[in-house]
């Protein structure tokens, strides 16, 4: 690669080649000379390439970063396509372990310098994440929150990757399916081949992405049904090559299409195929579009109705992109086709595909009657996220045929691709429905005005649009939901879409918002609210609410809201703003980004005011609450409320708030999904919505779920310095460490939910007390290196009140764990009271001590770590002596080594070489203890000169010819054997680097 070349660049040019081979010229003689193309794989015969896999396989590092060794390197051809970072079964952070670790290995955790080795990953088509019994996949460039368990080893079954390893089905393990559905062989190449690309994911960045296996069942079906399924010709009723994909929103389906597209393109029975995307909305057209360029060819675009009837004329193959309402465009302007009009034959062939998006939409209208007459022969796949309506599925069935493949709603959930939706009502006995319920809405949202003040305003608003569009009732909702954004979404740096009644209404929402915002500061400053300070918590909600607002006031005074609505040639001339194109493009690229104070990563829109607009094939991960203030129905709902279920960092659920009774029609959307008893049949559907209450009611339960992990031990959790101190020793084991990590994780998000809601209130000691339990658990057993929460798992505002908490006990998370070099160590061990504490503290600090020093002096330190085991051994649980020689053993640690056999060598430099090799000695000569010691000092004066050259350790190069340099003088040394050469000579590099401070 070219110097410079970025990472994600040097990727896609190495995939590039990987996909198409490369051109050589050709040799005289042979085939006329023509030039030939060179493949790296064999992708039509997998079984003639070569798989090897290499455990800790080591690649050097730039600059003063420890050479990386992925625990699983996995090549074929002797290219590096896959790495697997494996973390002990048991802990409940591992995959978030193994996950972090690989994004280090790939420079992708924005640190300022570069810690890991790029060039391994310029090949690389996606990276495992695995403890034994967990295992999640995604690419180099993918988020924490992005990984995912491949949990369907399609074409094989759960049963059958059991019976292949002589095991029970409910025993296999995801690490055990996601080998046979990735990593077999086949299917590896056939996800490198088909499933993979790269594509923008929004504020200008790019993102690698490899399918889930959804995606991947559902090509491979489709692929198999276009493969066998009867052509309408063959039977002379129907084209069964088809059927109905339906994947619910959020779970890739635009990319699914993508990938049968490139599938299909290699295949020799199906690349001749024209391919017809059918869509029947603008902006999912757009979508659909973005998306199917990835497949790489050109995607031709009929923007009327004659350039359609044209593209769908010609013959071959092609990728062709229609809007529905299209075809009976005939050049007058409009889009939609006459009632009635019938579109001629266009095309004969039995060689296209039409998919359908959305197909639960139009593919019963008579447009889509057209489209089939004019494409009589075409095979067809429906694919839809929203769940078809009972009494049309019959009509779908006819038209695509059965289900292909289904993953639903609850799948989705399940496997963390999408996050559960949870509702939650604003005005539960005031849903506007008609005028008769109109003093119900008045009587709660003005409830501190006089009766002829509340009657008054009824006759000025006498409609019920008047009243969703009335001024001030606009203004009652926006305070309300400024402080419910404030203090439930906000904190987490997530966002919130309104819909309102119409696109009055969402202007003047804008105007209400800032209004409300402005509010909310003085407010705030008027009273001279400081961060809490560890203040414990009030019980006057208003000045809780104020409180928290306050850590965050510099924020809520850049917050923005911005309406986004559709325009119209009689629109007011301050409507143009929201409804030009390129500014609306702007404001939604702008939501989302990360809410914050506004730069290239952050923005601080907050709110986006909608009516229809962005409520279909929109999405924006960082949208967590959907606030509904207009009647919304049937499937458009369920659409609607799909917007908040995409995935996040920090967000384990979307909200959807309702200011209008949604709940009834939600009622009225489900049942259209039901048999004619009433009962809901359809999984699509099943837990689409739940109510807030139903996370209420899980917090007791959890509760208890940890307390009887200590009581049913012996020991009751209660906040004394001694039930503390046992709960911490009792965690000491590792696997019920890792069951209270669960269960408190559970917990603390569930708590995360409710709160600030007073329901949330009986909870906050316990949440403090397993929050301290699990800090001093953290720091006692070096858990993570600053003892603090695992970053991934809670979100700030359980973290701003265990900070209060803990810094109120004098126990500031802001100070890490102590090392044993720390002056201040034995002080604070002999602090802790009991020696069982003092034992156990300077037991791990030295545990940890070793760890971090490992790679410096790897025989040092491991005898070392063995002389800890004797200890503890030795004393079993003689806790005052166990100290007593710990302390013993850790001032011994800090005087540094010593040259304890006369080596003459220096102990700093020297003796970690000197015994490195010694480890590797392959003669029992008399003399070969004193030509090691010669050996050693000439080594290390030769590393010496080497590596001073400047920029050393960031010259993958240099570091490889030093390699060879030491191999050479091994071999010079005649000390060990050939076969070990290479080997030592990659450990003394890995020493060498290790140790640069010193000998630089």
């Amino acid at each position: 690669m070219p110097a410079g070349t970025k990472l994600l660049e040097a990727n896609r040019r190495a995939t590039k080649l990987l996909l198409r081979g490369v051109t050589v010229a050709g040799v005289a003689g042979w085939d006329g000379a023509r030039d030939r193309t060179i493949n790296y794989v064999d992708w039509e015969d997998w079984s003639a390439n070569d798989f090897l896999a290499v455990s800790q396989f080591p690649v050097a590092t730039p600059g003063k970063a420890p050479n990386i060794r992925p625990d699983v390197t996995l090549f074929v051809n002797g290219i590096p396509l896959v790495l697997i970072e494996a973390k002990p079964p048991g802990s409940e952070s591992g995959i978030a372990n193994a996950i972090d670790q690989l994004r280090r290995y790939a420079n992708q955790r924005g640190t300022a310098t570069p810690e890991g080795a790029e060039q391994l990953f310029w090949t690389n088509q996606f990276t495992v994440a695995t403890t034994g019994e967990r295992a999640e996949a995604a690419t180099f460039t993918a988020l924490p929150e992005h990984y995912m368990a491949w949990k369907d080893p399609f074409p094989s079954t759960c049963e059958g990757v059991a019976e292949s390893l002589g095991k029970a089905a409910a025993a296999v393990t995801q690490q055990e399916l996601l080998t046979a559905g990735m990593l077999a062989p086949e299917r590896l190449l056939d996800i490198v081949r088909h499933f993979t690309l790269f594509m923008e994911v929004g504020a200008g960045r790019t993102a690698k992405i490899v399918s889930r296996y959804q995606q991947y069942r559902g090509v491979h079906k489709a692929i198999q049904r276009l493969l066998t399924g009867e052509t309408k010709t063959s039977n002379r009723e129907i084209d069964r090559r088809g059927g109905i994909i339906w994947h619910t929103q959020g779970s890739g389906k635009s990319l699914t299409m993508a990938f049968l597209i490139r599938a299909m393109r290699s295949h020799p029975e199906l690349r001749r195929f024209k391919v017809v995307l059918v869509t029947d909305r603008t902006d999912l057209e757009r979508q659909l579009r973005e998306t199917a360029a990835l497949v790489g060819e050109t995607i031709k675009v009929a923007r009327n109705g004659p350039k359609a009837r044209t593209l769908l004329r010609q013959p071959g193959p092609a990728v062709v992109m229609v809007m529905i309402q299209k075809m009976g465009d005939k050049g007058r302007g409009g889009e939609g086709v006459e009632a009635g009009e019938v579109l001629p034959i266009l095309n004969e062939s039995e060689s296209i595909l039409v998919m359908v998006d959305e197909a639960h939409r139009s593919h019963a209208s008579v447009l889509h009657a057209n489209l089939m007459n004019a494409l009589p022969n075409a095979a067809r796949i429906g694919f839809t996220g929203t769940p078809i309506i009972m009494g049309k599925r019959k009509k779908t069935r006819e038209i695509f045929g059965g289900y292909l493949d289904r993953y639903t709603l609850a799948d989705s959930e399940a496997d963390g691709s999408t996050v559960p939706i949870l509702y939650e009502g604003r005005t539960t006995d005031a849903a506007v429905k008609g005028a008769s319920r109109m003093d119900e809405v008045f009587f709660r949202w003005f409830a501190d005005l006089t009766e002829s003040q509340r009657e008054t305003l009824q006759r000025k608003y006498a409609t019920v649009g008047q009243v969703l569009e009335a001024p001030e009732l606009i203004e009652a909702k926006a305070r309300d939901i400024l402080r419910h954004y404030v203090s439930t979404v906000m904190p987490d740096r997530l966002k919130g879409m309104v819909v309102a009644t119409s696109r009055k209404a969402c202007v003047r929402y804008r105007a209400a918002f800032n209004k409300a915002r402005d509010e909310l500061i003085r407010e705030i400053e008027q009273r001279q609210l400081h961060p809490t300070n560890g203040s414990g918590p009030t019980t006057d909600p208003d000045e809780s609410f104020l409180r928290n607002a306050a850590l965050n006031l510099d924020l809520i005074r850049t917050l923005d809201f911005v309406p986004v609505i559709s325009g119209d040639h009689n629109d007011p001339p301050h409507y143009g703003q929201w409804t030009h194109k390129p500014s609306q493009q702007q404001h939604i690229d702008s939501f989302k980004l990360p809410l914050g104070l506004g730069d290239e990563k952050h923005s601080p829109v907050a709110l986006l005011i909608v009516k229809s607009m962005l409520l279909t094939g929109f999405d924006a991960p960082q949208a967590q609450a959907l606030y509904l203030d207009r009647l919304i129905q049937e499937a458009e709902l369920l659409q609607a409320i799909a917007r908040v279920n995409r995935t996040a960092p920090k967000k384990d659920h979307g909200l959807v708030v309702d200011y209008y009774g949604v709940s009834a029609q939600l009622t009225r959307a489900l049942t259209a999904y039901a048999n004619a008893d009433g009962k809901i049949l359809d999984p699509d559907v099943d837990g689409a919505l739940r109510p807030l209450i139903t996370e209420i009611e899980k917090l007791e339960p959890q509760r208890q779920r940890i307390r009887q992990l200590f009581v049913q031990r012996g020991i009751d959790p209660v906040p004394t310095v001694g039930a503390i101190e046992a709960c911490v020793q009792l965690l000491a084991d590792e696997r019920l460490r890792a069951e209270f990590d669960v269960a408190l994780r559970t917990f603390l998000t569930t708590f995360d939910t409710v709160l600030p809601r007073p329901e949330a209130l009986p909870f906050v000691d316990d949440v403090n007390l397993f929050g301290e339990i699990q800090i001093r658990t953290r720091r006692r057993y070096r858990d993570t290196p600053d003892g603090d929460f695992d970053p991934y798992k809670y979100k700030e505002k359980v973290r701003q009140l265990i900070d209060a908490h803990v810094t109120v006990l004098d126990l500031s998370q802001k100070i890490k764990p102590l090392p044993i070099t720390d002056p201040a160590f034995h002080a604070h061990v002999k602090a802790m009271g009991s020696d069982r504490a003092q034992a156990s503290e300077m037991e791990h600090a030295a545990r940890y001590h070793v760890r971090t020093h490992l790679d410096e002096d790897p025989v040092y330190y491991a005898k070392l770590s063995e002389r800890i085991d004797e200890i503890l051994d030795r004393l079993e649980e003689r806790w005052d002596q166990i100290a007593f020689e710990l302390e013993e053993l850790i001032d011994e640690m800090n005087a540094g080594r010593t040259d304890e056999e006369d080596t003459g060598l220096d102990p700093a430099t020297e003796l970690p070489f000197h015994n490195q090799m010694a480890e590797k000695l392959a003669t029992s000569e008399s003399d070969a203890s004193t030509r090691l010691i010669d050996l050693t000092r000439h080594l290390v004066d030769r590393i010496r000169q080497i590596i001073r050259v400047v920029g050393f350790w960031d010259n993958a190069h240099k570091q490889d010819e030093l390699r060879k340099a030491i191999k050479r003088t091994l071999d010079d040394s005649d000390l060990f054997d050939f076969d070990s050469l290479d080997e030592s000579s990659a450990e003394l590099v890995a020493l060498a680097k290790a140790n640069q401070h010193r000998l630089s």
